[in-house]
């Protein structure tokens, strides 16, 4: 999907924001902050991260064109950021006060449906996580990973295979399941002997009919988030 497209209806805040770039790397917003407005991603990725009392990093979640952060302080869950915000590419975002966003939501339909199927999104997203978190074996940890990253930024390519649309190190898509990144190194390697998937150059395609057979979890081949 296009940009433009997922941006979609939050372009009725464009008036009322500011537009700032991020650099690939630079932290957005810190765990504990208290944000001054809400941010609206229009171009880029941006990684959500937690550190353990180990000092290592864990990865939450992945956000896209047309998320909202930091959404647990934008709904008032939270009074704080609950994570680190990072950009992982170079970044647009829109910046907005709370109190606009949230007349906004009030009185424009469109985007109020926007946001709820994107947060619906997000949280079949997150189950499909969590269930590649709970797997016992790192290789089924990772092979439930690549599900998801298939149903959140799959692109399906000409021969058939799914490119993921993001460019991850094996450092990244390590943090996202909690194992090391020379497991996960040694992990994928098997997978792509088997077949089930090939990379180059941080890009990952997915040969998803094998790996969802080799894994049982049919009922993840169509989902797409």
């Amino acid at each position: 999907m296009e940009t433009k497209q997922r941006f979609g209806y939050l372009e009725a805040l464009a008036a009322k924001g500011m537009l700032r770039q991020f650099q690939k790397g630079r932290t957005i917003l810190f765990q504990g902050e208290v944000p001054r407005s809400v941010l609206a991603l229009k171009k880029g990725m941006i990684k959500v991260y937690g550190i353990t009392s180990n000092g290592d990093q864990r990865t939450v979640t992945l956000l896209g064109p047309g998320d909202v952060l930091p959404m647990s302080w934008v709904t008032d869950k939270a009074p704080v950021c609950l994570y680190y915000y990072e950009a992982l590419t170079d970044c647009t975002v829109l910046a907005i006060s709370k109190d606009d966003y949230q007349l906004e939501m009030n009185h424009n339909t469109d985007l109020r449906n926007q946001m709820l199927e994107n947060y619906v999104s997000h949280y079949v997203g997150a189950t499909m996580h969590i269930y590649a978190l709970e797997q016992s074996h790192a290789q089924d940890k990772l092979s439930y990973l690549l599900q998801y990253l298939v149903a959140r930024f799959g692109v399906v390519e000409a021969d058939g295979k799914t490119k993921i649309d993001l460019r991850l190190s094996h450092q990244d898509i390590a943090e996202m399941v909690g194992i090391t990144r020379e497991t996960t190194a040694v992990e994928l390697h098997k997978l792509k002997k088997k077949g089930f998937i090939s990379y180059q150059k941080f890009t990952y395609y997915v040969d998803v009919p094998k790996l969802i057979r080799s894994t049982g979890g049919d009922e993840f081949e169509n989902v797409r988030v």
